[in-house]
């Protein structure tokens, strides 16, 4: 067989080389187009999700970014995902990260998604919330996208879920509501007061079941306990359409120590333990505003002999 025959046999005319790209393009128009993956983010980055005492206050996921790498790492946007959190948790303005150092940023917590059927029997390992972290990040190498799944070694974003969706339910059910002024009575060392805690239910309920709560307990704080022990225990049952209720809390200082006051960040923020009738429980935290917050230093400085 020829050289000639060989080369014939494997060409192709210029006509239909045309019309195969033409048909190709077209095909390719009319199907939907794939994503091109980006470079993958350079190594040694790693992701953890967490909350100090006052993030908590403030309401505030914290993300750690370490950067375990030989070279510097600029993250150009940041953004948490979590099938427990509400989109848009994003930051939009560029850090950098040195070699061997690591960086923590703070996020206003978006709202938690909160899943109506907490009564599933269904595997309660599936069910623990995870954050992926979507990084864009620069390098000397140039510019890359990728994600993270970010440790939660102190289960911060089951607690945040099961903070704000308990807090749903409570609210569905009855407004707790710390008061403006702490009532006392006596002075001195000698002085008792009284913290007159107001729950005042819903007319109607916003299903078509009426709901319910029972605070068992008030646990007592760094600054503040009972009057007769360290908790307040309750047994207190609010029902939507049920009647106003006071809850009074006889309230004595946890201990008498100036330094108590001056390093205080949640001794007025009150716990109360709640269980609801959809299934949820935990502590819901109530926060004395600025006036009762300066009765209360008051107090416990009166009471303890310090001024």
């Amino acid at each position: 067989m020829s050289r000639a025959r060989l080369t014939r046999r494997h060409a192709m005319p210029l006509a239909a080389l045309v019309a195969i790209t033409a048909t190709t393009l077209g095909l390719a128009a009319c199907a939907p187009l794939a994503r091109i993956p980006a470079a993958e983010l350079p190594e040694g980055l790693f992701a953890r999700v967490q909350q100090g005492r006052l993030d908590i206050e403030a309401h505030r996921l914290v993300v750690r970014i370490e950067n375990d790498g030989d070279a510097p790492v600029t993250v150009e946007r940041l953004e948490v995902l979590s099938p427990s959190l509400a989109p848009g948790m994003v930051r939009g303005e560029s850090f950098e990260i040195a070699p061997g150092d690591a960086l923590q940023i703070r996020l206003p917590l978006s709202a938690s998604v909160c899943d109506t059927d907490t009564d599933d029997d269904s595997d309660t390992e599936s069910s623990v919330p995870e954050a992926t972290i979507l990084l864009d990040v620069e390098t000397r190498a140039g510019a890359s996208t990728g994600e993270l799944t970010a440790d939660d070694p102190h289960g911060t974003l089951a607690r945040v879920a099961n903070s704000e969706c308990l807090a749903e339910s409570v609210e569905q059910v009855a407004a707790i509501t710390m008061p403006e002024h702490l009532r006392s009575t006596g002075s001195g060392t000698q002085r008792r007061a009284f913290i007159d805690v107001e729950v005042v239910p819903a007319a109607s309920a916003a299903g078509d079941a009426a709901g319910s709560f029972v605070i068992d307990r008030v646990y007592g704080t760094t600054l503040l306990n009972a009057e007769g022990g360290v908790d307040w225990p309750l047994d207190t049952e609010v029902a939507v359409g049920g009647d106003p209720v006071t809850i009074t809390l006889p309230v004595r200082p946890a201990r008498c120590d100036a330094h108590a006051i001056a390093d205080d960040k949640r001794g007025t923020i009150l716990p109360f333990e709640i269980r609801t009738s959809d299934g949820r429980e935990g502590r819901l935290d109530r926060s004395s505003d600025d006036a009762l917050k300066a009765e209360l230093y008051a107090y416990y400085g009166e009471r303890c002999g310090l001024e």
